[in-house]
């Protein structure tokens, strides 16, 4: 760099301003060490900067913190996700359904299935549920099930929610064949 003659030049005339400033206040009288601290502070600044060290040190710092907040932001962002689950389906962050082991959450769904059994409910059941043929195919089966959740949902004027769980679980159970 070509100010870096200037910049140790700088430098060094703090660094003496400081002893002299500090020296001062030891002879003379004791405010002139508090008139130090900020030369000596600038001085130490200026000396990192003059070496290169100054920018690494504010890089890497700005780097550090924006992956600290990335990081906070993800976790939030798990968080949220979680806390949204839990209050859409009921199901606790292991994905079963609250005070009901192996219940109706999405993890909840695959771990019971995988179990072979839990409160599945069976595809009688499921069809009887939606309203359904048990020959009826995928369109059909989302399409009574929409109409339905459109009645039963909970934040409806006559919705149920034990219904629209019910209801919740038999498209599962038929869509997951």
């Amino acid at each position: 760099m070509t100010d870096r003659p200037i910049v140790v030049g700088l430098t060094a005339t703090f660094i003496g301003l400081t002893a002299l400033l500090a020296v001062g206040g030891v002879v003379v009288h004791p405010v002139l060490l508090f008139v130090a601290i900020p030369f000596g502070a600038a001085a130490y600044l200026l000396s990192l900067h003059a070496r290169g060290r100054l920018d690494d040190r504010i890089r890497s710092r700005t780097v550090s913190r924006a992956a600290a907040r990335q990081r906070e932001r993800e976790r939030r962002a798990r968080d949220r996700t979680r806390r949204n689950r839990t209050d859409a389906f009921g199901a606790d962050a292991r994905g079963t359904e609250r005070g009901r082991p192996g219940g109706a959450g999405a993890a909840g769904r695959h771990r019971a299935g995988a179990a072979g059994g839990g409160d599945r409910m069976g595809l009688e059941a499921a069809y009887r549920t939606l309203g359904v043929d048990p020959d009826a195919d995928e369109e059909t089966i989302k399409r009574a099930y929409r109409e339905r959740a459109k009645s039963l949902h909970p934040d409806a004027e006559s919705g149920d929610e034990e219904a629209f769980k019910r209801l919740t679980r038999a498209y599962d159970r038929l869509t997951e064949r």
